[in-house]
């Protein structure tokens, strides 16, 4: 690991010059617990505590670590590899240092990004101006309150935002809201929703639906329309138990969808109730 340590410090670190210990006596080299840290690239510098010496700074900023952590996330760094990566730079094939006396490295080191992120009520707000009013207006009063940004952290506060759709999830009984950054550098889409009973459109739309096809029904079981006739011969469908047996049957009564008529079997006088399934097909459970 010290091999690694040493190889990738010289390559990102080829150009830097470390003064020698004569030169600068460093007095502090010390790394934080938690760090905070700008957008853009991290580099080894970042983690270094106020007071650390200069010249280390300067040579630690040519490591890099990666990108600084999104907003409202971390990163977690193990002080041993980072330990490493310190003394790789004390021994630098080009450059020879002495370790800075008093060396501190927590065993871990937690990364955040600086600044703040918007709050679920800045969300919340956002939606009230942008949900279509149409949409919403079976939802119940105060619904902005009652948003649940679970998904939603770590927004950067002055990021605008773009809402892409707007649905009511019968299943969950909630609303949901897909939004996204405007930049999609900012953040990735996320989405958020509000738990409520279903809005008075969806209500009426159901009980439409539910009348419409109970009239459609009733008509044709009750209308003109007769899916089998008196005396007709008929296929009768009757299952039980696994077992499925279609067998010809002689109608007594005509009937329409969802009627039950009487049959009798064509080679005996046995008599049973059997349901119009559909055209000269009926269903019976004996």
């Amino acid at each position: 690991m010290r091999r690694f340590a040493i190889a990738l410090v010289s390559g990102m670190f080829a150009a830097v010059s470390l003064p020698c210990a004569a030169e600068s006596a460093c007095t502090k080299l010390a790394v934080e617990a938690t760090v905070e840290v700008g957008q853009g690239a991290l580099t080894l510098a970042d983690l270094l505590a106020p007071g650390s010496c200069p010249q280390w700074r300067e040579a630690a900023a040519q490591v890099s670590l990666g990108a600084a952590p999104r907003l409202g996330s971390a990163r977690v760094l193990d002080g041993r590899r980072v330990q490493l990566l310190f003394e790789a730079l004390a021994n630098h094939p080009e450059q020879k240092v002495e370790e800075a006396p008093g060396m501190q490295i927590p065993d871990r080191i937690v990364v955040q990004r600086a600044g703040a992120a918007k709050s679920c009520a800045d969300i919340a707000g956002f939606l009230a101006s942008a949900a279509p009013a149409d949409e919403m207006a079976g939802a119940p009063s105060g619904w902005q309150e009652k948003v649940d940004c679970a998904a939603a952290r770590g927004i950067p506060e002055r990021a605008p935002l773009e809402l892409t759709k707007t649905i009511w999830n019968a299943a969950l009984r909630r609303w949901e809201f897909a939004v996204r950054c405007a930049r999609p550098e900012d953040c990735v889409p996320f989405l958020v929703w509000v738990r409520a009973d279903a809005p008075r459109g969806v209500v009426q739309r159901t009980a439409l639906l539910a009348e419409s096809a109970t009239r459609a029904l009733a008509k044709a079981g009750s209308g003109g329309e007769r899916l089998v006739k008196r005396g007709q011969v008929a296929m009768l469908t009757w299952e039980q138990g696994g077992i499925r047996v279609v067998l010809p049957v002689i109608c007594l009564d005509a009937g329409g969808l969802g009627e039950f008529v009487r049959v009798r079997f064509r080679n005996g006088a046995r008599t049973l109730q059997a349901e119009v399934v559909g055209e000269g097909t009926l269903r019976a459970n004996l």
